[in-house]
């Protein structure tokens, strides 16, 4: 039998890498090491997996090495949302096509379904953050900026950040922002990790 967990997990950690270097900045192998919680050889390996699928990764050698993706890549968000629905509904309403009518109903379900699934997997969350959660989608949505308070290494830290998906890893929620100030800079944060929302 294929341990598809461990595949999963893998795969998930090449997106993610992905999805840091697509921001066009240069990372050391440590920095990226951090971000990911693993080793500096597992970085080096993701980025020659990378490689294989064609996705060529500069290398920087020296005090101020690193990688560096020059491509941008766009890597859409893979959740769906009620903002989904409602664009699901709207296709639906104009369609005169039977046949593409009975299409769009099915993957309406099958986004309607999704969403309950995700919604059933946040049901541990503390109403706080099922609420900072929530406030983060409404971002994504709005493309919108929202400052936040969260931890970093310890030390309480204020951002005003542009969130940009959510996905969940193993069972950590994990929120992509980009810092308001440095354009080039995307965070992976753990939404445990975030405090609150500033309004």
């Amino acid at each position: 039998m294929i341990n598809l967990g461990g595949c999963m997990s893998k795969i998930s950690k090449n997106i993610k890498m992905l999805d840091i270097l697509s921001s066009g900045k240069k990372y050391t192998c440590k920095q990226l090491a951090e971000i990911l919680e693993i080793s500096p050889r597992m970085v080096r390996l993701y980025k020659d997996e990378l490689e294989k699928e064609g996705i060529y990764i500069d290398t920087f050698l020296g005090k101020d090495g690193g990688y560096q993706l020059r491509s941008k890549i766009d890597i859409p968000s893979i959740l769906f949302n009620q903002n989904d629905i409602e664009i699901m509904d709207k296709a639906i309403k104009s369609c005169r096509d039977e046949e593409e009518l009975g299409n769009l109903i099915n993957l309406k379900q099958k986004i309607v379904n999704y969403c309950k699934l995700i919604n059933q997997e946040v049901d541990f969350l503390e109403e706080e953050k099922r609420q900072i959660l929530d406030d983060i989608q409404k971002s994504i949505i709005r493309k919108q900026s929202i400052k936040i308070k969260y931890y970093s290494k310890g030390m309480e830290k204020q951002r005003e950040v542009y969130p940009k998906q959510i996905y969940k890893y193993d069972n950590l929620i994990m929120v992509v922002v980009q810092y308001s100030e440095d354009r080039n800079d995307i965070r992976h944060l753990n939404l445990n990790r975030i405090d609150k929302i500033i309004k």
